[in-house]
């Protein structure tokens, strides 16, 4: 039976689990930056995006899943040489994305979807100076609790480079990929 004193699903019950999300990854999250792709060039008949750049770095919360060590297949030798395999599970709060990064992205052009994260973007992380890209988002983990859902988790793994143009503005960021 469920707890009397819980209507299990007020706007009020809402907004508290939320809070309480909120400040758990401002407490034990990191700070990361969110690259919005903006689609220059598409082919029509397959949908493949052709050219695209970068040129927004947002900074947003998030908590590392992954505690222990990078998940992934790590280094592996393959017929191009070395391969970096490092994926990361990121943790962020889905009102934060939705009253802060989306009202800077929606009215950019050549950006698809400002509502939520996508795949495609890229995730600065600067504990270890990377830029990642986002293969996956789980949009209902934890399973609708009192209701709702509070976060997105996505699933990251290392950028790789081929004809993006990334120009944020902010230096960190952008000599990450000529090797400075």
């Amino acid at each position: 039976m469920l707890n009397p004193f819980f209507t299990q699903g007020t706007t009020g019950e809402q907004n508290l689990v939320q809070d309480l999300i909120n400040e758990q990854l401002r407490m034990y999250g990191v700070d990361i930056f969110y690259l919005p792709r903006k689609f220059l060039t598409e082919n029509t008949v397959i949908r493949e995006v052709v050219q695209s750049t970068f040129d927004m770095a947002l900074p947003l919360e998030a908590y590392v899943d992954n505690y222990d060590e990078y998940a992934g297949a790590g280094d592996v030798l393959s017929k191009f040489g070395i391969e970096s395999k490092d994926e990361v599970r990121l943790i962020i709060s889905r009102d934060r994305f939705e009253n802060y990064i989306t009202p800077l992205i929606q009215d950019q052009s050549n950006i698809k979807l400002s509502t939520r994260p996508k795949g495609g973007d890229l995730i600065w992380f600067p504990l270890d100076d990377r830029i990642y890209e986002i293969k996956d988002i789980e949009y209902a983990k934890p399973y609708y609790q009192l209701q709702n859902l509070y976060v997105y988790e996505l699933y990251c793994e290392l950028f790789r480079l081929e004809d993006e143009v990334i120009a944020t503005g902010i230096e960190d960021i952008d000599n990450n990929l000529i090797g400075e």
